[in-house]
């Protein structure tokens, strides 16, 4: 007996009830719309990032590829989630369905699943690169490329395995093709299941270490209130990240990836589905907040704070590093703008001298002239009116 037969089998043995009410996990428009509203905004999210890296600091790097891949991939997984709700039947008892829409679940879940798998490392790799934007020496630096490393190895291991669940690779949908199976291809139940648990688990694991990286910036001395707050926000929003990453793993040892209490993968599916779009969009987001908020936050600050500001000139040697992507610099080819509001570890604290009155630095339109001379400013702010707002 193939082991597609002892499954159908076992669903014959402990048939479900063919009326029982849709949870809302399992209905079409909780599917749709969740998936595609956070689709929708994480693609928003990286055209903001990508906007501001290439045409307003000019300073894209190999991140923003890997973001760019990532959402990509969103893209296609998210279509195939849809056609598996319409053509698969997702969200439906499996005995039930016509044996075609089954296998097409099967095809389409096969697609969605393996993205998923390498989407999960992509966007940690793309995170990793970026904070190697800020970290530019010493043992962070060291941690980031040792994570880094790791990553990429997970990530290129479990892929394989969701890539060829079987030999030939259409024995996973088309399950009445001889075909040698293993892992998330279903060779049995105790390998399926612990396979789902190991990548559920270790990819909590690498997005608790690579949340908790960054937190050393927390102990800069002299940090800017300003900083601080959008930093603690960012990290609360990379929170929510780790907390549906945890979520997955409960869903799918709840119901040990879709066979308990019984074997019946189309109905069990939907809330780990959901969640695995969910967990993709949201890290996406998380990376790409870092880059865009900033311009969003300096337009609103041009249009109700107006600076009186003196400009000199100042030619700078050094060559600082991105501290923190709330705020962007020119590309280290063209020198760096020293600033307090840039990205070096300097941007995150104020300078202040007991007998001199506090400086700021602005940036300066990337796009000019100017944009290849280091400025310093000193901006020396007026008390505003009493009707200014």
């Amino acid at each position: 007996m193939s082991n597609h037969e002892r499954v159908l089998l076992a669903m014959l043995q402990h048939p479900p009830d063919p009326n029982e009410p849709l949870p809302p996990a399992n209905r079409r428009a909780t599917i749709f719309g969740t998936t595609l509203s956070f689709l929708i905004l994480s693609s928003i999210a990286v055209l903001f990032r990508l906007y501001v890296r290439v045409r307003i600091v000019r300073e894209p790097g190999w991140d923003d590829v890997c973001i760019l891949v990532a959402a990509t991939l969103d893209i296609i997984a998210s279509i195939f989630v849809c056609l598996a709700v319409d053509y698969g039947g997702l969200g439906h008892h499996m005995l039930y369905l016509k044996p075609e829409a089954a296998e097409n679940y099967l095809l389409y879940f096969y697609v969605a699943h393996a993205i998923y798998i390498t989407n999960t490392a992509v966007i940690k790799a793309s995170l990793l690169l970026q904070f190697l934007r800020i970290f530019k020496a010493g043992y962070m630096r060291w941690t980031c490329l040792g994570l880094l490393a790791l990553v990429s190895l997970w990530g290129l291991g479990f892929s394989i395995v969701a890539w060829f669940p079987c030999f030939p690779v259409r024995g996973y949908w088309q399950r009445t093709t001889e075909a040698r199976c293993y892992g998330f291809g279903f060779s049995n139940v105790d390998d399926f299941v612990n396979i789902y648990k190991a990548h559920s688990a270790s990819n909590m694991a690498f997005d608790v270490a690579i949340f908790l990286t960054p937190l050393v910036l927390f102990g800069r001395p002299n940090l800017k209130p300003k900083s601080l707050l959008a930093m603690a926000g960012v990290f609360a929003f990379g929170g929510i990240v780790v907390a549906a990453s945890i979520w997955r793993l409960y869903a799918i040892s709840s119901n040990q990836a879709a066979t308990y209490p019984y074997y019946d993968f189309t109905w069990w599916s939907p809330p780990m589905i959901i969640l695995s779009c969910l967990e993709i969009d949201l890290a996406i987001m998380c990376a790409s907040m870092p880059i865009f908020w900033p311009i969003i936050e300096k337009s609103l600050t041009t249009i109700f704070v107006s600076y009186e500001v003196k400009v000199t000139e100042e030619r700078i040697d050094d060559d600082y590093g991105l501290a923190y992507e709330l705020e962007h610099s020119r590309s280290r080819r063209e020198g760096s703008m020293r600033s307090t509001s840039g990205t070096s570890v300097e941007g995150l604290t104020k300078d202040e001298d007991e007998n001199k009155a506090p400086k700021y630095s602005v940036g300066i339109d990337p796009l000019s002239e100017e944009a290849n001379m280091r400025f310093q400013t000193s901006i020396q702010s007026k008390p505003r009116p009493h009707w200014a707002i």
